[in-house]
């Protein structure tokens, strides 16, 4: 379980920490506060920042578009607008082997995760071949003097293991870029399963209901809880090919097959989390938009169900909301439950004046009530 978080140079984080988390946490806050970017940064986290994972992250932002090169540019310009660079702070690489992306608990550093910018150089010699690792006060994305003999790479600290990407392959970035492939299943900190905005695709949907498939008590759970929205709901089965199966309903009140995707996005939405935590035991579930079309009067016993799950499953759960009715839904299930549930504010700071620094405000049980009273911004 992670039970807090430091996060350094990542996305809209400088210098950004949470004391405390539980098992079920709901985050707030208004647009552009950092919301979805906790989430990426547990992801990155979870995984001991898997090439794939991060890869992912840049594509759901829409930050894979490719920069037009110029016919003076050298290949190290071309590799320092890599949209790799869009995962550190400021959208900019930093200066190269300093102000890594760093996330890690803050109890233990020694847990943590760097993500470093570093340039290195192939020397040959007749007797020898080398790698040294350049150093450089500075990196300007429109000059890279000195640097067009070297390959520009991150590299991955977990403590443990040293792992690197390496950005000369861009632009092709769509077909991927060289990493060690078996980084991907033996590296991973948390076993984690996302919940975006958009859902999941069908291809892995598929996936994870092979895997809930052959557990009929798991099976039992997807049911149960899709059956909050409908109880005339008696079971779900794909069909089709693999790469297009389709969920489709079975009920008591009908012979007749319903595609689940013509239900509504409510339910496709609840499938979709209720999926992620069965196939989650032991591990992370991120849910970005928990409400997502889900009818207010639906959430509390959603919540309450997913309280539950959790707790009998182990899994810890982050989710994010614009909803206030999801916030009551989720104060309600809280106080229902001896499962650990907080609420987290995300908002700039007015220490100082700096108001692009963003601050987190924890709220836990026997504080939730309080944070009802008060004038929460959610939106």
């Amino acid at each position: 379980m992670i039970e807090s978080i430091y996060i350094n140079n990542f996305r809209l984080f400088k210098d950004f920490k949470i004391d405390k988390f539980g098992l079920i946490n709901l985050i707030v806050g208004k647009n552009n506060s950092g919301k979805s970017c906790l989430l990426e940064a547990i992801r990155v986290f979870g995984t001991n920042a898997s090439p794939d994972v991060l890869f992912n992250i840049i594509r759901e932002r829409g930050q894979d578009w490719e920069f037009p090169a110029r016919p003076n540019q050298s290949q190290a310009v071309k590799e320092l607008q890599n949209p790799l660079r869009c995962l550190f702070y400021g959208r900019r690489f930093p200066k190269m082997g300093a102000d890594p992306i760093e996330i890690r608990p803050l109890k233990n550093g020694k847990d943590g995760l760097k993500v470093h910018l570093r340039a290195y150089r192939r020397i040959v010699t007749v007797n020898d071949r080398t790698v040294k690792q350049i150093e450089f006060a500075r990196v300007e994305d429109e000059s890279a003097t000195g640097l067009d003999d070297a390959e520009l790479v991150l590299d991955v600290d977990n403590g443990e293991r040293l792992n690197t990407i390496r950005l000369n392959r861009y632009p092709a970035f769509h077909s991927g870029m060289d990493y060690d492939e078996q980084w991907l299943d033996d590296n991973a900190e948390h076993h984690v399963q996302t919940v975006p905005t958009r859902l999941i695709n069908d291809e892995n949907v598929a996936v994870l209901w092979d895997q809930v498939n052959i557990h009929p008590n798991l099976r039992k759970e997807v049911f149960e809880g899709l059956r909050l929205i409908d109880d005339h709901i008696q079971e779900v089965v794909l069909v089709g090919r693999k790469t297009l199966a389709q969920p489709v309903l079975i009920c008591d009140n009908t012979d007749e097959r319903i595609p689940l995707k013509s239900m509504g996005d409510g339910i496709i939405h609840l499938f979709h989390i209720l999926l992620a935590l069965v196939n989650s035991r032991g591990g992370v579930v991120l849910i970005d938009e928990f409400e997502n079309g889900l009818h207010y009067s639906a959430q509390p016993d959603i919540w309450r169900f997913v309280f539950q799950l959790a707790q009998e499953l182990k899994v810890q759960v982050f989710a994010t909301t614009h909803s206030w009715d999801c916030v009551k839904a989720f104060q309600e299930a809280t106080e229902r439950t001896d499962a650990e549930g907080m609420l987290i504010h995300l908002g700039p700071s007015a220490k100082n004046g700096d108001h692009h620094k963003i601050i987190a405000i924890g709220y836990d049980k026997a504080e939730l009530q309080l944070a009802s009273q008060a004038d929460l911004e959610v939106r």
